[in-house]
């Protein structure tokens, strides 16, 4: 395994050394795990339903080993197995699994901020770099809303592969790049570009290939194990959400359009943020004689820029957590622009500048409303968790312990009811039926999803006579039981029925 640092990337010496470099990283750690202990408080109320399906996923595995929303009922949909294995582990030391979802919150920003302090002190830079860096990532109301969700992970495992990629490190690097993909397939897009641009693209054609070759080795001997036993015993190669989640939306870019009408201050900071991260790199691009960390800028701007293209070439929807690669790598290339810019040691200007990041972000992002927020800026749920919540607490009673059909959303009601709410994620039968309506008569992706479910084999729909549908969007088929109120800043009011379709 190669150790050496790639030629013209790794300056360790000069003013940007440290005699105890581990203290400056530690310090960025310390401030990422206030940082997430901080927005843990503010959204632990106001968890998004998609992410109460991974953590629905993380306690169902970790009290029964079933690998599915709810005991007993297997399926594949989860599109993050190192997030979910994550939380399990966390369920099982501390039966708390929303507090779970926070301690996890903190270690991704404690090891952002580690990372990114490190990755600045190989490239020349000011470890300073690293505690803006995790106080842009940490006080962004777009990732805030995604906890919970994979979101943090992927910034962690992207800055795990520069942070190797820059000493040199081949093998750990792909292994990185297959940690990366562990925690979102798609992210192999980013993670390959950011270690290609930054590994590969130095040195002779052929010392290239050799270490692009081990990074993909390294990368398929980490991540390839889980995806041949989902494919032979999950039905899927790849996660069903990679069908049921694509070629049904306009594409995460175009999305954002629509979200400015929402959420115009959340949108204009990750814009800025972005722009920053771009204009950066373009501004190191033009650079004659490119420094290190320029050559990092560049990787990370281009990484971020690579997976966005690719999620709206596969037309994923504008769901927040899709941004986070790009909002974590722009946050990065920022950190590092502005500390190479104001010279080796600009401790005095770079910490309060911190300061500063954290309190607009607090400003524009986190005090628009109560405090624990009871709802999270980038949601477009129908109901909040709290709503959802209290419906989920009777189901058991009202159905006898019946599965239930649920009504489009499926994470909360999971969550807190103890009968399967059967959803197009969580009943393998509902998924086969919307994964063949994405193909919408593509010849491609009707030849990868065959390719991918060859060794299916779903069990029959589960019948039941109970189903939840919302008073507001169509028109009821059977007996109402009960009905509970739920609210969305996006649709308004609405009620939430339990309908027994038996007695129409």
């Amino acid at each position: 395994m190669s150790t050496t640092a790639v030629r013209g990337v790794v300056p360790t010496d000069g003013a940007a050394a440290s005699r105890y470099p581990w203290r400056e990283a530690a310090a960025a750690a310390a401030v990422g795990a206030v940082t997430g202990a901080v927005v843990f408080f503010l959204v632990h109320r106001a968890i998004a339903d998609d992410a109460l399906i991974s953590v629905s996923y993380a306690r169902t595995l970790a009290e029964s080993g079933t690998w599915g929303v709810a005991p007993g009922l297997t399926s594949n949909s989860q599109t993050s197995p190192l997030n979910v294995w994550l939380l399990a582990g966390g369920t099982l030391l501390i039966d708390r699994p929303i507090i779970v979802v926070g301690l996890l919150l903190c270690a991704c920003l404690a090891a952002a901020g580690w990372l990114a302090c490190d990755l600045a002190r190989r490239v020349g830079v000011h470890p300073a770099a690293g505690v803006l860096a995790v106080a842009l990532i940490g006080t962004s109301p777009v990732l805030a809303s995604t906890v919970g969700l994979e979101a943090h992970l992927t910034i962690v495992a992207l800055l795990a592969v520069a942070t190797l990629a820059v000493q040199g490190r081949v093998a750990w690097t792909g292994v990185a790049c297959g940690l990366a993909v562990l925690a979102r397939p798609d992210l192999a897009v980013a993670a390959g570009v950011l270690a290609l641009l930054v590994l590969v693209g130095s040195g002779s054609v052929a010392a290239a290939a050799r270490r692009a070759g081990l990074v993909a080795v390294a990368a398929a001997a980490t991540a390839l194990p889980w995806h041949l036993f989902a494919w032979l015993q999950l039905g899927g190669a790849v996660p069903d959400a990679t069908w049921v989640r694509t070629a049904e939306a306009e594409g995460p870019l175009r999305a954002a359009v629509g979200w400015w009408s929402f959420e115009p201050r959340t949108v204009t900071v990750s814009v800025l943020l972005v722009l920053g991260g771009t204009v950066g790199a373009l501004v190191a691009a033009r650079a004659r004689c490119r420094a290190p960390w320029q050559r990092v800028v560049v990787a990370l701007a281009a990484a971020g820029w690579a997976h966005m293209v690719a999620l709206e070439a596969i037309g994923a929807p504008g769901a927040g957590w899709y941004y986070a690669p790009i909002l974590g790598c722009s946050a990065v290339a920022v950190a590092l622009t502005v500390c190479a810019t104001l010279g080796a040691r600009p401790g005095p200007v770079v910490y309060p500048a911190a300061g500063l990041v954290l309190a607009v972000g607090a400003l524009l992002g986190f005090a628009g409303g109560p405090v624990p927020w009871p709802w999270a800026p980038m949601m477009a749920n129908y109901g909040s968790a709290t709503d959802y919540a209290a419906a989920g607490r009777d189901l058991a009673t009202l159905t006898g312990g019946q599965a239930v059909v649920g009504p489009g959303e499926l994470g909360a009601l999971a969550f807190y009811s103890t009968v399967p709410v059967l959803d197009d994620l969580s009943e393998p039968a509902r998924t086969d039926l919307v994964m063949h309506e994405r193909t919408d008569g593509s010849r491609v992706r009707s030849t990868l999803l065959a390719w991918s479910t060859a060794h299916r084999h779903s069990p029959p729909p589960i019948r039941t006579r109970w189903a939840l549908t919302y008073a507001g969007e169509r028109e009821v088929s059977g007996a109402v039981v009960r009905g509970w109120p739920v609210s969305s800043t996006k649709r308004g009011p609405d009620t939430l029925l339990l309908v027994d379709t038996a007695s129409r």
